[in-house]
This record gives C-alpha cells, sequence and structure tokens, in this order.
C-alpha cells in the first residue's frame, strides 16, 4: 500500500503562489532575512572594531614614551630644573603646584647638606600631597587648641619701654621690658600656662618671638594674674628696637594645665608641625 504521507515533488509552482498571501509571506520571510543578515554583519562590525581598538591600545602601551612614573628626577639642581620644565606641559595645573612645593623642600635639604632621594615625578607629586594633607589636619587641630585656649584666657600687654639690663642679662646692656596681665575667663583654676609673645613693627614684620613663655599660677577662675618679663636685647637682631623703632607686642596661650588635670595643648601640635618642616626626604 501506498504510504498517505510520503513527499512528493512539485516542480510546478504552488498554487498560492499566485494570490497576495503567499506574495506577503514570501516578502516577509526576504525581509527577516535581510533583517537577521544584517544583523550579523553589524556583530561582525562591532567584533572587528573592538579587536581594532584592543589593538590601538596595545600599539600605544607598547610604543608610548615613558610615563610620567618612570622618570627619575636629577639630583644636580641645574639638570632637574631644566627637566622639569620640560615635562611641566604634561602635567595639571594641581600637579605642577604639588612638585614646586615638593622641590621647594628639595633645595632646602640639599643647601643644608642633606643627601636627596632618587625619586620620580608621580612619587614626587603623591609624596607631596599626602605631605599638604597632614600639614593641613595639623594646623586644623592647631587653630581649634589655640582658639580654646585664647577663649579661656585673655592675655594684654602693657608698660613696653626699653630699659637697662642687669650685669651680664644682655650684650647691649639694655632689654625691653613688658607687662603681661593674664585673665582666666573659665570656671577653672589654672596651674600653668605657656604664651607665645611675638613683637613686631608697624607693618606687623616680625622683629623677635619668645615661642615659649613658661608661667605658673596658680590662677583662680575670674582672677587677673600680673607678670613682668624682660627680651634681652642683642644688637645683631633687634637693632631696630635699640634705634628706637615703635614695636608691637602681643602674646597668646599655647598651652593651659588646669589644676583638675586636664589640659589645652596647641604647644603639641604646634611641635608636631614644625617637626614636620624639618623632616628629611627620605
Amino acid at each position: 500500500m501506498k504510504p498517505i504521507f510520503s513527499r512528493r515533488d512539485r516542480p510546478e509552482p504552488h498554487p498560492l503562489e499566485a494570490t497576495t498571501v503567499w506574495r506577503e509571506y514570501q516578502k516577509a520571510k526576504e525581509y527577516q532575512h535581510a533583517k537577521r543578515s544584517a544583523a550579523g554583519r553589524k556583530k561582525a562590525a562591532i567584533a572587528l572594531a573592538a579587536l581594532a581598538v584592543v589593538g590601538v591600545i596595545v600599539a600605544v602601551l607598547v610604543l608610548r614614551p615613558t610615563g610620567l612614573a618612570e622618570h627619575t628626577i636629577p639630583l644636580d639642581p641645574k639638570t632637574r630644573g631644566q627637566f622639569v620644565d620640560s615635562q611641566s606641559a604634561r602635567l595639571s595645573d594641581e600637579e605642577r603646584r604639588l612638585l614646586t612645593r615638593f622641590l621647594t623642600r628639595v633645595e632646602a635639604q640639599q643647601s643644608a647638606g642633606t643627601p636627596i632621594p632618587k625619586i620620580t615625578i608621580a612619587e614626587a607629586i603623591e609624596r607631596q600631597r599626602t605631605y599638604d594633607r597632614e600639614v593641613g589636619e595639623t594646623q586644623k587641630r592647631i587653630k581649634e587648641h589655640l582658639d580654646a585656649a585664647r577663649s579661656a584666657l585673655g592675655v594684654t600687654v602693657r608698660e613696653q619701654a626699653v630699659v637697662k639690663s642687669e650685669p651680664g642679662k644682655s650684650t647691649s646692656g639694655k632689654s625691653l621690658r613688658y607687662v603681661l596681665e593674664i585673665a582666666n575667663r573659665g570656671k577653672r583654676s589654672v596651674d600653668a600656662v605657656s604664651l607665645r609673645v611675638e613683637f613686631r613693627d608697624p607693618s606687623q614684620k616680625y622683629v623677635a618671638a619668645v615661642p615659649t613663655l613658661e608661667l605658673n599660677g596658680p590662677l583662680a577662675a575670674g582672677d587677673t594674674g600680673r607678670s613682668v618679663q624682660t627680651l634681652p636685647l642683642d644688637p645683631k637682631y633687634h637693632q631696630y628696637i635699640l634705634d628706637g623703632g615703635v614695636v608691637k607686642v602681643s602674646a597668646y596661650p599655647t598651652q593651659i594645665s588646669y589644676a583638675d588635670g586636664e589640659k589645652i595643648d596647641a604647644e603639641k601640635e604646634l611641635k608636631l608641625l614644625e617637626s614636620m618642616a624639618r623632616a628629611k626626604i627620605e
């Protein structure tokens, strides 16, 4: 028996080919085929483009000039200046400022006779960025402590005058005498205080300074203490004062020790800042 589901070749046109439905069906098939072909070509183009980009990146990495991280700053000052100038165009404004500050520290260290290390531009910039951040944090703490100390104690300078020194106290035989009045504005008794005393001319230029003047109490809450001080005058450093130049004396607390054991201590942070400024670049 002949199977009724057997395949039969039909060389003749399909009867539906003459109909509008069939023609639209064929157009739809052709459109889908074209669409798939276009999608395939697009994917292939994207893949080729990606390979091209990778190739460019590889070529750049292989052929690019040496990066900043690999450039060592010369130790010789003259050569160093020329080298840095040649590299400046490759740096941002911030990087140039950081590098300039770092090289200022390097030059100061070299001038003091201390060897400087071999370091790249990138390392120098990063080191200076870290240094600036640490200095900024320390300065912030100093300000907070100084503000607290000034709020707790008020210091007024009175009765300043150049006077004759006691024998052996001054190379010029004269001293600048001044009186400090210290008011305890707080509610706690003060055991001791450290002051910074500054001497400036009318343009606010430093003439002299006493970095740390230690005074002992007690100074009860609400009381005002009085202390007479003298600055021995040396012609080598204080000729302006000896010549009768006008000088303004000011003072402010940098450390306060209370009777209950608590302390306001900007002095510690000031010393830390000073040590950071003196620290060697290694």
